[in-house]
């Protein structure tokens, strides 16, 4: 059986029963044994749970039952806020935690199981999603599929891989700062951040721990339609989410329309803000042409943040990790007090951060608000004049990873020093406003992936949908993919 097949083909030729479902299971399980050994991508799998879920689901498909849209679809989940009943969380390998096994579900796994996808696993992820490479000390780094000494990106770096590496044609991530977009760049995938709501994030105890950044769950795959596929399966009312918008949206439906002709793209090389290398910029800037191709105008883009990029990534990383401490004060509750008992399974940085957020007095909260506001402000200025924005999805190429659980991106790109957990990721600006993007394959350099990063009005997640479909039409890029 073919690597390549998409999701979509495989949903197509299961319920057709051209292909059983088991036999479609068990190649996604010799290639996730081949080569996971290389990528370090999956870290958890339930492979029995997955051939009975199969060899059921052939049984109704022979009695004529009606079936999901992911029919047969072998995929795997993020290990962090992605939760299945019986399958323990790590929440991006805390040893403190390998025996911690939640009794309820995430909007992925629920959704995609609901589908009749087929899940095999669990995907590799850093410590609490602090990261946008993905190494931890209990599992390792997830590596990239086009040079296994570099490293995925995260923080759903093991979901990337695991796309790009031919495993499974599509995986769950989520996305607090980047962590579909980031990993999706580096290994070559596309990955799709939805607006704030279109799918819903259902957490307890605090149904609205997701506003701080706006955190969301999003597909990572090799090809649009399967997002559009993913994501249709994804998104749609439900009552547990305070923010979940109630419009039903067909993805699907929408790549047969999908027309740039006529319309405006404002292009940012750096958001004014961002260092990023040359190499990078060069590869986005030459991808541009398939929007001109099709009719679109393509122009400069000035946007007036408010603060310069390392004041913005410093309030992005108090904003993430008070979310971060919530988490860790949630465990105490349940006997864990990992602060006080395991402090060395928490990474330096993940720390100094919590301990800025959880310190800050009341004006200092009101002010980082006020200060993402004014982010929100300037994009609806630029949203004014552009349908579309692009840029870079990431500063730089993949980086090696180290050798001690504790890969970071770099600290300085051009001379600027930045913060090497996120301070190279052209990203987390959609999670601070709630507007929908995705990351689509540039290009190459010197053999590396690099991301273009689109960006939608408000609620205009079918704009970004399209916009990825004629990139992908102009500037086909499965031939990248080598297994």
């Amino acid at each position: 059986m073919s690597d390549e097949l998409s999701a979509t083909d495989t949903a197509r030729l299961v319920k057709s029963r051209d292909l059983s479902a088991v036999e479609v299971t068990e190649a996604a399980i010799a290639r996730i044994e081949r080569l996971n050994p290389v990528l370090n991508a999956v870290i958890f799998t339930d492979y029995d749970a997955a051939l009975q879920r199969a060899r059921n689901l052939d049984a109704r498909i022979g009695r004529g039952e009606a079936v999901g849209s992911l029919a047969g679809v072998p995929t795997l989940m993020k290990d962090l806020f992605d939760f299945r009943p019986g399958w323990p969380s790590t929440f991006g390998g805390i040893p403190a935690l390998k025996d911690f096994v939640p009794d309820f579900w995430s909007t992925y796994p629920k959704r995609a199981e609901r589908e009749d996808a087929i899940l095999l696993g669990k995907t590799n992820t850093p410590v609490l999603g602090f990261n946008a490479a993905t190494d931890n000390p209990m599992f390792g780094p997830a590596c990239n599929p086009f040079d296994p000494t570099r490293n995925s990106g995260g923080s759903s770096g093991g979901s990337a891989a695991a796309v790009a590496g031919g495993m499974v044609p599509v995986a769950g991530g989520s996305d607090g700062g980047g962590s579909v977009r980031i990993p999706a760049s580096w290994c070559g995938a596309a990955g799709f951040q939805p607006s704030f709501g279109r799918v819903p994030m259902v957490i307890r105890p605090n149904a609205f721990g997701c506003l701080s950044p706006f955190v969301y769950e999003g597909p990572i795959a090799r090809c649009v339609k399967d997002l559009a596929l993913t994501l249709n399966a994804m998104s749609g009312y439900d009552a547990g989410d305070p923010f979940s918008l109630p419009e039903a949206v067909d993805f699907v439906a929408a790549l047969d329309t999908a027309l740039l002709k006529g319309k405006r793209i404002g292009y940012t090389r750096d958001f004014g803000v961002f260092p990023v290398d040359p190499a990078v910029a060069s590869c986005v800037e030459a991808a541009l042409t398939a929007f001109s191709d099709v009719g679109a105008e393509v122009v400069p883009l000035q946007i007036d943040l408010p603060l310069p990029h390392r004041e913005l990534t410093d309030l992005w990383c108090r904003l993430i990790c008070a979310g971060s401490y919530n988490l860790v004060a949630e465990m105490r509750t349940r006997g864990l007090n990992l602060l006080r008992d395991h402090r060395k399974d928490l990474p330096d940085a993940l720390v100094h951060w919590m301990d800025i957020a959880r310190s800050q007095s009341y004006d200092e909260m009101q002010a980082d608000q006020v200060m993402r506001s004014r982010v929100y402000d300037a994009f609806a200025s630029a949203f004014a004049n552009v349908d579309l924005i692009v840029s870079p999805t990431t500063a730089v190429l993949p980086v090696k990873n180290a050798q001690d659980g504790a890969t970071t991106g770099p600290s300085m790109v051009n001379g600027t020093p930045i913060t090497p957990q996120i301070g190279w990721c052209l990203t987390y600006l959609t999670n601070l406003i709630g507007h929908p993007a995705a990351s689509v394959p540039a290009g190459l350099s010197d053999g590396l992936p690099v991301g273009l990063q689109i960006i939608g009005k408000r609620h205009a997640d079918i704009a970004v949908m399209q916009a990825c479909a004629v990139f992908e039409r102009e500037r086909p890029w499965a031939a990248i993919y080598t297994n």
